[in-house]
This record gives structure tokens, sequence and C-alpha cells, in this order.
């Protein structure tokens, strides 16, 4: 997937393994770990679902480089000599629609007013936290997860684990969308924006895995 390197997803699964190993000891179900695993071998399919035109920023090959060495950016975006990108907006499998199905669905099974106030602060959170990187698309903290963790804590203390999910993952995606609805597409640009993978995957996945641990703690 364009943004995560081969040693993050080594450490991801590194990591879900573990949290399989403690669930087992805690005689808790399988079944989360299992969807944190479809949502690792899912990430690396996009779906696009909509081409916008935006700018193409005036980059130095230096500063190319530095996007394909940081963000993983292909360098055959700026090949052509074109002075704008058809941009693709596609949403991730794995870091979008999978999540959002889960949460969905959670949310309407185990309904908590605490899910809908947290998932509000979220969509704020993550409007302002996130960036938009020309030649990349949008990033958010891989940490924004630690802020629905702490208010599920605070407001839902019984059932903090459920909340941090619902809230935290719907919270996210949502805010992702608004904040793709704020670009300037005759000031920035990039060849194509996911929602849910490149710059955000990471913070989705790390969401996910503190919420499954966290139901096992509680």
């Amino acid at each position: 997937m364009q943004g995560t390197s081969r040693k993050t997803s080594v450490l991801f699964w590194f990591l879900l393994l573990a949290l399989i190993g403690i669930r087992i000891r805690a005689d808790a179900s399988l079944l989360p770990p299992l969807l944190l695993a479809l949502v690792l071998l899912a990430g690396s399919i996009d779906i696009p679902i909509a081409k916008i035109r935006m700018r193409k920023p005036a980059h130095t090959w230096e500063s190319v480089h530095l996007l394909e060495k940081i963000f993983s950016v292909s360098l055959e975006d700026f090949f052509d000599k074109k002075r704008f990108f058809d941009t693709t907006i596609t949403v991730n499998l794995g870091g979008f629609a999978i999540p959002l199905a889960c949460a969905c669905y959670l949310g309407m099974t185990h309904p908590n007013l605490a899910s809908l106030e947290i998932c509000i602060v979220m969509i704020a959170v993550t409007h302002i936290m996130a960036t938009f990187y020309d030649g990349f698309g949008i990033k958010i903290p891989d940490y924004i997860g630690v802020v629905p963790l702490l208010l599920a804590l605070l407001l839902a203390p019984d059932d903090a684990a459920m909340v941090m999910f619902v809230a935290g993952v719907s919270g996210v995606l949502i805010g992702l969308c608004t904040v793709l609805g704020t670009i300037d597409a005759e000031q920035q640009g990039c060849a194509r924006i996911s929602l849910g993978g490149a710059g955000s995957f990471h913070a989705v996945y790390v969401m996910m895995l503190l919420a499954m641990l966290l139901d096992v703690v509680l």
C-alpha cells in the first residue's frame, strides 16, 4: 500500500499476533483480531469513486524525491508535463469501507449516547489535525486514536472499548470526508487521494488495535 513501508507492515502483523496471544490467554473472542487481519489484507485495495482536476504543484526534483522517500509517492505522478492532475479519489477497502461498516453495525446494535458525542468530537479533531500535502494527499497523525480512547474511558467506562471503536473509527473517517470537501483544487493538488489509505490507514489500524486491546484489559 502506498505510504506504508515494509517495516511498518511487519510491525502491524507482529502487533496483531501479539493481540491474538493476549486474547487467547484472556479466553476472549478471536473474531476482532480476524477482522483486523482482514483490514491488513484489504489495505492494498483502493476503490475509485470519483475524479477531479487539481493543480499540479511546482516541485523541484529534490522535493519530489523527498516525497517518494517520506510518503512512498510514485515518481510517475510527476513525469508528464501537464500543469494539472486528473486526481482519482479512492476509498480504501481495509482502511475505510470495512472499518466504517463495522462501526455502523456496532453503533446500531449497541447504541450509546457517548458514541455519538465522541464521534462528533472526533470529526472536529480530525478536521483540525489533518494536513493536506501537495503531491501526497491527506495525512492524519497516527496517534489520533488516543483521543477517543481517553474520552471513552471518561464518558463510558463500562463500555469503553465498544464506544472507542464506534466513535473513533466513524469520527475519523467522516472527518476525512470533511477535509476532502474543503481542499482548494485551484491551489493544492496530488495525483490520487485515498480515504482510509495512504496518510490515514496507520491511524485507523492503531485505533482499532487499541480498542480491541482495551476490550481485554477492562
